[in-house]
C-alpha cells in the first residue's frame, strides 16, 4: 500500500488455498493439573487429499512443503486485503498466519459456513494497513425460497452420515466486510459458489448445480447493487466455480458479472485468464474472479501460477523450487491480486 497526498493504493488478493485444515495434538494439563483434563488442540495446518476419505496427508513433511508454497503465493502478491476459500475455521487461518506467514495479517474474519466438509471463506487484513472495520455480515441463514428456514444437522444415507444445511442458498457463505479506507467505505464480499459437480459437499442440494449457482450469483448481484446505491465501493472476490466462457455453464454467473461491477481481468485474452488446474482431466479454466466498483481505479494486476503443480503443462512460466508433481503444489488454484487507487 502506498499513499500520495489524498490518493492511496490498495492491493486486493484472492486465493483458494485448497483444503487448509488443522492438525491436532494433546495440550498440556490445565492449571488444575488433572491429567484427564488434557485437551486436544490445533497445533498446525495440513491439507486433505481429494478422494482419500477426507484424511489428512500422513506425510507431515510434504504437507509442510505444500503449505509453505501456499504461503509463498500470498507473500509474493503482498495483498493489503486477502480473500480466501477452503479454510476449515478461523483457528486454521490463525495458525497458518503464525507458522507460515510470520503474522502478515492481524485482522482475520470468518463465520462458520454451510459446507459439510467444513471449508469456509475468510477475509484478512495486512498488519499495518490503515482500515477501520465498520461491519461484518453473513448470509449463511438465507434460504432458497421465502418462508423456509435453514435446517443444519447430520443425517444418514447409503454412504454414511452427512452434514446438511438444508434449504440454504449459499454453499458456503457470502461473507461481507465493510472497511473504511482513506475516507471511503469499501465493501468486500467473499464467495465460493456451488461446484460444477454433484453434491460432493454433503448438502444434497434440492437444485442442480448450475441452477443453485445462478441463484447465488443473483443474490450477490443484488448485494453489490445495494452497496453501489448506498455510495459504497463493493468488491466481489471469490471462486465462482465456473468459467464465464463455458458454453453451457457460463450463464450461471452472468448476474454478478452484469450488475455494474468491472471484471479486473476481463480484457485479458481468454487463454491467459485461467486460474484453476483440474488434474483429473489435465485441463485449465477460469474459476476465480475479482469484480470491483467502477469508482476504484485499477493500476496493476497479476495472476500468480508459481504454485501450480508440474502436472499442469499449460503453465510455461516460473514455479517455486519445491513445487513438484504431487502433494506439494500451493493449491490447484492460482492467486489473483489487483492494485487499486482510491
Amino acid at each position: 500500500m502506498e499513499r500520495s497526498e489524498n490518493i492511496m493504493q490498495m492491493r486486493v488478493g484472492w486465493f483458494n488455498v485448497e483444503n487448509l485444515f488443522t492438525r491436532y495434538a494433546f495440550a498440556q494439563p490445565d492449571a488444575e493439573g488433572l491429567s484427564y483434563d488434557r485437551q486436544v488442540i490445533a497445533v498446525g495446518v495440513t491439507a486433505l487429499e481429494h478422494g482419500a476419505g477426507n484424511q489428512g496427508d500422513g506425510n507431515v513433511a510434504l504437507a509442510g512443503m505444500q503449505r509453505d508454497n501456499t504461503a509463498r503465493v500470498i507473500l509474493d502478491m503482498q495483498p493489503d486485503i486477502l480473500g480466501v476459500s477452503e479454510v476449515e475455521n478461523l483457528e486454521a487461518m490463525r495458525i497458518f498466519n503464525q507458522q507460515y506467514l510470520s503474522h502478515y495479517f492481524d485482522g482475520m474474519f470468518m463465520i462458520e459456513g454451510n459446507d459439510g466438509r467444513g471449508i469456509d471463506v475468510a477475509i484478512c487484513i495486512r498488519k499495518g494497513f490503515e482500515a477501520k472495520v465498520l461491519g461484518i455480515r453473513t448470509h449463511t441463514h438465507e434460504t432458497l425460497e421465502p418462508g423456509q428456514s435453514v435446517e443444519w444437522g447430520v443425517t444418514n444415507d447409503d454412504d454414511g452420515p452427512v452434514y446438511q444445511a438444508r434449504n440454504a442458498l449459499f454453499s458456503r457463505d457470502c461473507l461481507e466486510l465493510d472497511l473504511e479506507i482513506n475516507g471511503k467505505v469499501v465493501t468486500f464480499m467473499a464467495n465460493h459458489f456451488k461446484s460444477q459437480g454433484g453434491n460432493r459437499s454433503g448438502r444434497r442440494d434440492a437444485l442442480a448445480p448450475d441452477e443453485l449457482r445462478l441463484r447465488q450469483a443473483t443474490r450477490v448481484a443484488e448485494l453489490a447493487e445495494q452497496a453501489l446505491a448506498a455510495g459504497k465501493h463493493p468488491i466481489v472476490f471469490g471462486d465462482l466455480n465456473v468459467d464465464d466462457t463455458h458454453p453451457e455453464r457460463g450463464h450461471s454467473i452472468a448476474p454478478v458479472l452484469q450488475c455494474g461491477l468491472d471484471d479486473a481481468f476481463a480484457d485479458l485474452p481468454a487463454a491467459e485468464r485461467w486460474t484453476h488446474f483440474f488434474m483429473v482431466k489435465q485441463d485449465v479454466s477460469r474459476l476465480d474472479y475479482i469484480l470491483h466498483a467502477p469508482s476504484l481505479k485499477r493500476v496493476d494486476r497479476e495472476i500468480n501460477r508459481k504454485g501450480i503443480s508440474l502436472k499442469c503443462k499449460q503453465h510455461k512460466g516460473e514455479r517455486y523450487p519445491t513445487v513438484g508433481y504431487a502433494h506439494n503444489a500451493a493449491s490447484d488454484h492460482a492467486g489473483l491480486c489487483v492494485t487499486f487507487e482510491l
